[in-house]
């Protein structure tokens, strides 16, 4: 049978992305005032809510959690990426974009697109939409590798056994990355007509 559906109700602005957490009782949520809350889905009350200085600078565009749902990543149009402790709400390091754009309005047109964890390593990725590829360690919280892409990386996605990252950008392109070197290890285009 179906359960009762439930509201939460955030701030008054929209949910922008959101991720159920790994133990199935929370789950994190981004909104378009830079705010991040993990809720209590059973009771549907706010376990932890980062806003402000704690939250992100402008909307949120995607959240990824540790397989084990300890840690979170939330990625914003601001450039950064936090990492936060799921059971305390607190950040534990913030990632900013590494690249420096030529021109000041590519600067405002950056933001984070895709993030995740690898299962296999403390290693973490992000996409921005400038075509760069941030590879963290997440033991040392410094930036292990840059990746350049020709264009904007829209989607990233680790593969579930190896520290292998597979990118998606605009230039229709899906490259597979080895996290360990950051060397490029192959290239698939599909057609090219609009």
């Amino acid at each position: 049978t179906w359960g009762v559906c439930k509201t939460f109700q955030g701030p008054n602005c929209p949910a922008t992305c959101g991720r159920v957490l790994p133990d199935g009782r929370r789950v994190v949520v981004g909104y378009e005032d830079g705010t991040v809350r993990i809720w209590d889905l059973k009771q549907g009350n706010s376990l932890h809510v980062l806003k402000g200085n704690e939250g992100h600078q402008g909307p949120l565009t995607c959240v990824a959690s540790q397989k084990d749902g300890s840690l979170i990543l939330t990625g914003s149009v601001d450039c950064h990426a936090k990492l936060i402790n799921s059971a305390t709400g607190k950040v534990v390091s913030v990632f900013k974009a590494e690249s420096k754009p030529a021109a000041e309005e590519e600067a405002e047109s950056n933001s984070v697109e895709s993030l995740g964890f690898c299962n296999v390593m403390p290693l973490a990725a992000i996409g921005y939409l400038d075509g760069t590829l941030a590879i963290y360690d997440l033991a040392t919280q410094t930036l292990r590798h840059k990746c350049q892409h020709e264009s904007g990386i829209v989607q990233l996605l680790w593969e579930e056994n190896s520290p292998v990252v597979y990118t998606c950008s605009l230039d229709g392109a899906v490259r597979l990355w080895d996290a360990r070197s950051g060397k490029l290890i192959s290239e698939y285009r599909g057609h090219l007509a609009e």
